[in-house]
């Protein structure tokens, strides 16, 4: 069988800050697809996007059009490094990639970011045999007091909580991430916050933990976060306060 991947497609706005899930990227059956979030009305899709200044990129420029092509898309391989950099094999093994990566690989571990740019790809909620899982950066390192040792206290103690905040001005749905000694590192990105907080509130215990610390890099690359949750009764969840966050996998 073969392998469905996907990443998500996030837009952020210059102004507000603030994230936006405006399309998703598919590979399966030697196929690339991609396709705008117009179906859903929910938050952070690219309805509400379009309603805070998004512009369709000009290379997908039909909103409701689903995209099809045997090679990745050129406005999403030009993101990718070159193989011909002298220093490709070097860039492969800081991502944890061998010689035999595929490009959707390789576009999830570099997220697609280039320097001063509006767009990231992201790894999706998946649902996998009744377990919902992703990986992801705390947003807002940067604007929180963090003491300037906070990476060795992480490091020397590597649990994190996570803490809804109903009361939040900019999203109800904020999930404020903080280290085992109540230092508040940031947040769950805004893009996933409505799933996550919706499996909480109906009484879902997620695991969360530390995979990657690099404080010496940009603070959108400082702490990498596992997550998964199990989800055995899925059906009794209000899906309508996730939608469409989950995919299923097979």
């Amino acid at each position: 069988m073969n392998k469905h991947e996907s990443l998500w497609l996030v837009w952020q706005n210059v102004n507000t800050r603030l994230f936006y899930h405006v399309g998703t990227l598919s590979f399966y059956d030697s196929q690339y697809t991609f396709q705008y979030t117009y179906r859903s009305n929910g938050p952070q899709k690219i309805n509400d996007a379009i309603k805070n200044g998004y512009l369709l990129h000009p290379m997908f420029p039909d909103l409701k059009k689903e995209y099809k092509s045997k090679n990745l898309f050129g406005a999403f391989k030009r993101r990718l490094p070159s193989e011909i950099r002298v220093d490709f094999k070097e860039i492969l093994s800081d991502l944890s990639l061998s010689e035999g990566y595929s490009e959707m690989e390789l576009l999830e571990r570099t997220r697609g970011k280039l320097g001063g740019d509006q767009y990231s790809f992201e790894k999706p909620l998946k649902i996998i045999d009744g377990i919902l899982k992703t990986s992801f950066y705390i947003n807002g390192m940067s604007y929180q007091d963090l003491p300037q040792n906070w990476f060795e206290v992480l490091k020397s103690n590597k649990k994190v909580i996570l803490k809804l905040e109903p009361e939040n001005p900019v999203d109800e749905n904020a999930i404020a991430i903080y280290t085992g000694f109540n230092i508040k590192l940031g947040y769950v990105p805004r893009f996933y916050a409505s799933g996550i907080s919706a499996l909480i509130n109906n009484g879902m215990s997620p695991k969360i933990s530390v995979n990657y610390i690099n404080e010496s890099s940009t603070s959108s690359w400082w702490v990498k976060l596992d997550f998964e949750c199990e989800v055995p009764e899925i059906n009794k969840i209000n899906l309508s306060q996730m939608d469409p966050i989950f995919e299923s996998v097979v």
